[in-house]
């Protein structure tokens, strides 16, 4: 009998560490885990706005005819974008110039990337680069500007009539980098 105790504690002590072996097992086997790559995706976006009509009206004899106008270039997903400026009034322009239908009278162009700084000589077609975008989204602020010159000689020709007006278009054109 005394046998019979001693396997009867022995199985009983044997089962129950089997017992709370498993139980830790299965604890230590009741946690999963998973994993998620995050990606932030989008498309860049750029715009221009508040490119307004620019008259020159009535210039000082003696002086370039200028005008400035002030206007926003925006954007996400680029640091730097570049601008070009072309003449979009039907001709295959080489070179800026505003025209009555018979006389033309050659302007030029400068660029600001802000509404601040000094201008930069811009070609016709030919991309400014690397510029700097200074804001994401346009709001009601402006962050860069172009001006118009003509030239005092190129106006004050014999040619270029007394009321008559001369007129171009100037496209602008923004793209990201």
């Amino acid at each position: 009998m005394q046998k019979n105790v001693v396997r009867t504690l022995f199985s009983a002590i044997a089962a129950g560490t089997l017992f709370s072996i498993s139980a830790a097992s299965m604890a230590d086997s009741a946690t999963a885990s998973a994993s998620s790559d995050i990606t932030l995706s989008f498309t860049p976006t750029i715009e221009i706005t508040r490119v307004d009509n620019l008259t020159i009206t009535d210039p000082t004899l003696g002086t370039d005819a200028v005008g400035t106008e002030d206007f926003c270039v925006g954007g996400l997903g680029f640091s730097t974008y570049s601008i070009t400026f072309d003449s979009n009034d039907g001709e295959n322009d080489t070179e800026f110039t505003l025209t009555d239908g018979t006389n033309n009278v050659p302007y030029s162009v400068g660029f600001d990337n802000s509404i601040s700084g000094s201008f930069e000589t811009v070609t016709i077609g030919d991309a400014l680069t690397g510029k700097t975008r200074n804001i994401a989204s346009c709001g009601s602020s402006d962050n860069a500007r172009f001006q118009i010159t003509v030239a005092n000689s190129d106006w004050e020709t014999a040619t270029v009539l007394n009321g008559t007006t001369y007129t171009d278009t100037l496209l602008i054109t923004v793209a990201s980098e």
